[in-house]
């Protein structure tokens, strides 16, 4: 089937493919650094399968189309999808990009996004629009490196408190330390009008930082300077960097510049100094070793400075982690986290990160708690809008008590403030997975994938997806490659008995059976159980659930495995006793 006229255009004006930007008015194809020109009938090729993404094609259809009027044999398209594939480094046994149907012809798996069209020289970025650049660290001792890392971040945040401006999050802004990556190439793909870099050299009590702010556009510097101070002065200079910034951009830092960034913070250099020593840690990722050293760097910034809000709160974000690596008890956990969380807002009562870390800890708390995570997430958001994290978590709780429109909007809203940011990728595909826009969801997670091809989790929801959209063939094969044992298992079970594979589904189900005590995953069991019409044994196994506390139970408003289920009054009951309240 043909798309729509607007679609044909919005294509004709250029379109994303995977990395590959393509211009299809110039035959060009563009990623990174690479360019390669394509012959007009290749582009068009492409073009044609693009307008037709996740659909196969067949051979009459690209005979008809693009070869119109032309007596051609399938040897010209079977040359022209050669081609292709080698201009865009894909690889036929193992395709990317261009999958080949067998007796039908292709179908272009990878995701098209299209590029508006706009009149030529007008820019889709958005002209108030910046990615701070890990600043360069050039002391003598490298293992000062979390100190210029911290200080990036820092004015980083700052800006991220203004109206109407949008501050692109950390984890992308830091995809390109180390690069010499090309500015308009890093324009382009954070979409931003403005960078801002420099430098930091520490030595004893003395720091001087280089700051630059640059236009994506054509490299023009709009504002420079270098600072030359003590040690005690670093919070006066990033506070100056910042306001040179929104100066240089004709736009307004949020009330009493000085006031506002100083919430939860410290005046003291050494506990300065350790927190951003904490950061560095937290931003390494969750092994235990990396989470205990990011703690103990926080436990020493609130010993130099016991009024230090925002070390409070960020330590109580890494015991969050524990709770979550299961490195801690859960008792141990919710009592430490309550306790840190409690002192920061009585510190700091606008540290929006105080608020982000009650809501994280009221939904791990779930029955009891689990409601007021919605208020405490939305009071975060209130206070600092332009925060990724934030708008992802207040998606993901949104959207498991089934408020879809406002957990998509902020889903989005954190991919465009962190557009190359693996979790927030990956946390819009689960908002749009469990609002069952799965099309949609697919598409999120295969862009996750893309970013890390090994991460997990991504597979088993791709694979579901297909499954409720009853392609139960392309879920089998998407499964196998999911690294999560219990993810694979739970999937496993309900596909291979819909295929009329019972006795394979039967050995996934007992594997996953089999840990269900130290997995603790009865609630994927009563799932099961509710997919194949056993309803009497998946309330049991819903009971057991209840039981153990399994925090999988913050889903169950929303988890497709339980629609067999969901008008039973047993159900209803359990969801009352969680202290939850049916969708209407």
């Amino acid at each position: 089937m043909i798309e729509s006229k607007s679609r044909l255009l919005s294509l004709e004006s250029g379109f994303v493919l995977g990395p590959w930007r393509v211009e299809p008015g110039r035959n060009t194809i563009f990623h990174g650094s690479d360019e390669k020109h394509l012959e007009n009938r290749l582009m068009q090729t492409l073009v044609f399968l693009a307008e037709h993404q996740g659909k196969v094609v067949s051979r009459e259809q690209f005979f008809d189309s693009v070869w119109q009027g032309l007596v051609v044999n399938e040897e010209a398209l079977s040359r022209a999808i050669s081609l292709l594939r080698s201009a865009l480094n894909d690889d036929a046994h193992t395709p990317k990009y261009i999958q080949t149907v067998p007796g039908i012809g292709y179908c272009l798996i990878a995701d098209v996004t299209a590029v508006h069209h706009r009149e030529p020289g007008i820019s889709t970025r958005n002209d108030k629009s910046i990615a701070v650049l890990p600043f360069i660290n050039f002391s003598d001792d490298s293992d000062n490196e979390y100190f210029s890392d911290g200080v990036s971040e820092e004015i980083l945040n700052a800006l991220a408190q203004v109206k109407r401006f949008k501050v692109v999050g950390r984890t992308s802004s830091f995809v390109f330390k180390g690069r010499n990556e090309d500015l308009r190439e890093i324009g382009r793909i954070l979409e931003v009008a403005h960078v801002l870099e420099g430098s930091v050299r520490k030595a004893g009590n003395r720091v001087r930082i280089t700051a630059q702010l640059i236009k994506t556009g054509d490299g023009y510097h709009l504002w420079s300077k270098t600072f030359d101070r003590e040690l005690n002065d670093i919070f006066l200079v990033q506070d100056e960097i910042a306001t040179a910034v929104t100066k240089a951009l004709k736009i307004e830092l949020l009330g009493d510049k000085s006031d506002h960034q100083a919430i939860g913070g410290t005046l003291n250099t050494k506990a300065y100094q350790a927190y951003l020593l904490g950061i560095h840690y937290h931003n390494r990722g969750a092994l235990k070793e990396t989470v205990q050293h990011a703690a103990e760097a926080f436990e020493k910034a609130i010993e130099l400075d016991p009024g230090y809000a925002r070390a409070y709160s960020s330590l109580a974000r890494t015991w969050v982690d524990k709770l979550w690596n299961g490195y801690t008890s859960h008792e141990e956990g919710v009592a430490k986290v309550d306790a840190l969380v409690s002192r920061a807002i009585a510190l700091a009562p606008d540290l929006a990160d105080g608020y982000l870390s009650l809501g994280l800890l009221q939904d791990i708390n779930f029955f009891q708690e689990g409601r007021n995570a919605l208020k405490a997430i939305g009071r975060a958001l209130e206070l600092n809008p332009g925060s990724a994290l934030i708008q992802i978590q207040f998606a993901r709780i949104n959207s498991h008590y089934g408020n879809a429109e406002i957990s998509i909007e902020s889903a989005k809203k954190a991919v465009e403030l962190d557009p190359v940011s693996v979790y927030a990728n990956h946390l819009l595909g689960h908002v749009l997975y469990f609002t069952r826009h799965y099309e949609e969801a697919i598409r999120a997670f295969r862009h996750t994938l893309e970013l890390a091809p090994h991460y997990p989790k991504p597979h088993y929801f791709i694979a579901m997806s297909h499954y409720w959209l009853g392609d139960t063939k392309t879920a089998y094969d998407v499964i196998q490659h999911e690294p999560l044992d219990w993810m694979r298992w739970t999937a496993s079970s309900v596909i291979l008995h819909r295929l009329g594979r019972t006795a394979e589904s039967e050995e996934n189900f007992a594997l996953l059976a089999e840990v269900g005590i130290s997995e603790n995953n009865f609630i994927q069991q009563a799932g099961i159980h509710a997919q194949l019409g056993d309803l009497d044994q998946a309330f049991e196994s819903l009971n057991v659930a209840l039981n153990y506390g399994d925090p999988g139970f913050s889903q169950l408003l929303v988890d497709p495995f339980s629609d067999p289920i969901r008008d039973d009054p047993r159900f209803a009951r359990i969801v009352s006793k969680i202290g939850l309240n049916l969708l209407s």
